[in-house]
């Protein structure tokens, strides 16, 4: 990351700020206004600045335009109050313009036993302007970072000056769960055949409880619920309807006790006919009795 100050790009000196530490080249290119040029090259190394370990990037949500001495004094002060430090133990180092809506305090912090870590100041910042107390301050912090990069990366990777993250060997990974929902910082922790594995057998493991439960589903559905016999009292009822409650399979059965009881009832009847038969025969037969017995009478009388 630099900045080219005064549009000094296309004049005879070039001047430039923010240089991040490393090595740099640069090929320069001068002409004059008979069409003459010339061309060189110029190697820039930018070493670390002594103390620059315990600086930190406090990066809020305002132009630089609109950030008064006041209101940069109102925010050492609030600083202080926040890590428990005097006014006075908090030095400024720079107040620089990030973006058109973004601005970046370059601070250091000084206590009774020496200065104070950046990454240690960076761990206390993140916690209380990014998670508890995010509106402590008198503008928004987005990003807490030191100046220099000072992230180990596990020790299986390096740490990119100019994006404060990790750059991770071959075959390692980042800790998401640390990196989103722990300290937030950058890692080389993970290493890529466990996420497949862990990510292989979690897909696994989703698809067989999701076929469990469709299969339950199913089951249930062919099964289905079972009908409740309904019961009614049949004395008031006459005969037909009595036929339409029964069910299906039991009317041939009823058809054949209805025939069963009709032909008893006609054997019953027969039964009767034969008895009046029988008594009457009697009576006949002695009626013809004494009609015979009368016509005698009378010829031997």
């Amino acid at each position: 990351m630099q900045d080219v100050l005064y549009g000094s790009e296309t004049q005879a000196s070039l001047y430039l700020a923010n240089l991040v530490e490393g090595t740099y080249l640069f090929q320069l290119r001068v002409s004059d206004a008979q069409g003459r040029s010339g061309s060189a090259t110029a190697t820039v190394e930018v070493r670390p600045e002594p103390g620059g370990g315990e600086e930190v990037e406090l990066e809020m949500q305002v132009a630089v335009s609109q950030v008064s001495v006041a209101q940069r004094d109102k925010l050492v002060r609030q600083l202080a109050a926040l890590i428990h430090v005097l006014d006075s133990d908090i030095q400024v180092r720079a107040l620089l313009g990030h973006s058109h809506l973004s601005t970046v305090l370059r601070l250091s912090v000084r206590g009774p036993q020496g200065p104070v870590s950046g990454s240690r100041l960076v761990f206390l910042l993140r916690n209380q302007l990014l998670r508890e107390k995010s509106d402590y301050l008198l503008f928004r912090a987005l990003r807490v970072d030191t100046v220099l990069c000072l992230l180990r990366c596990s020790g299986h990777g390096q740490c990119d000056p100019i994006s404060k993250d990790c750059a991770c060997d071959p075959f390692w990974t980042q800790n998401l769960v640390r990196r989103y929902l722990g300290d937030g910082e950058s890692n080389c922790e993970w290493r890529v055949l466990y996420v497949i594995l862990t990510s292989f057998m979690l897909m696994v493991f989703i698809v067989s409880v999701s076929w469990t439960f469709i299969c339950c589903c199913r089951r249930r559905r062919q099964k289905g619920p079972r009908r409740k016999t309904k019961y009614t009292i049949l004395d008031n009822m006459d005969e037909q309807e009595r036929l339409e409650l029964r069910p299906k399979f039991s009317i041939k059965h009823r058809s054949t006790e209805h025939n069963s009881s009709l032909m008893m009832s006609e054997s019953e009847l027969d039964s009767d006919q034969d008895t009046i038969f029988s008594r009457e025969r009697p009576v006949r037969s002695r009626n013809r009795t004494s009609a015979s017995a009368a016509r005698n009478g009378n010829a031997f009388g």
